[in-house]
């Protein structure tokens, strides 16, 4: 198999996976007082994690970028991506699927309360 068949879908893959852990670490400062919120926890170790808001814009950025660098790739490079290890039609089904959990994950902090609200 050629190898830069090979990297193209390690690429592809590593973005879809780097632009997951954005979006989820973008939500960690968040994280927290959902727990509270859910099931009515509480622990020590969760009391460090409202201290990280300072990474909810950047790694929001860090995983829409990627997500779009995703998109450029499987339609409008002029460089195709090599799919001699998974298909084409497999990598469009992982990043549509990856979509929408990269969105509910950016995007929750913001929508819930209003939600919440919105259900009194």
């Amino acid at each position: 198999m050629n190898t830069s068949a090979q990297n193209s879908i390690k690429g592809s893959l590593i973005t879809l996976l780097a632009a997951l852990i954005a979006a989820g670490a973008s939500t960690l400062c968040c994280v927290g007082p959902l727990l509270y919120l859910l099931f009515g926890i509480s622990a020590a170790g969760l009391t460090g994690i409202p201290t990280l808001p300072w990474l909810q814009v950047p790694m929001v950025t860090v995983a829409l970028g990627l997500m779009a660098r995703g998109f450029w790739r499987l339609y409008l490079s002029p460089k195709p991506v090599c799919t001699h290890v998974v298909s084409r039609r497999t990598l469009v089904c992982l990043y549509w699927l990856s979509v929408p959990l990269v969105l509910f994950l950016t995007t929750y902090p913001y929508v819930l309360p209003w939600i919440w609200e919105s259900l009194e």
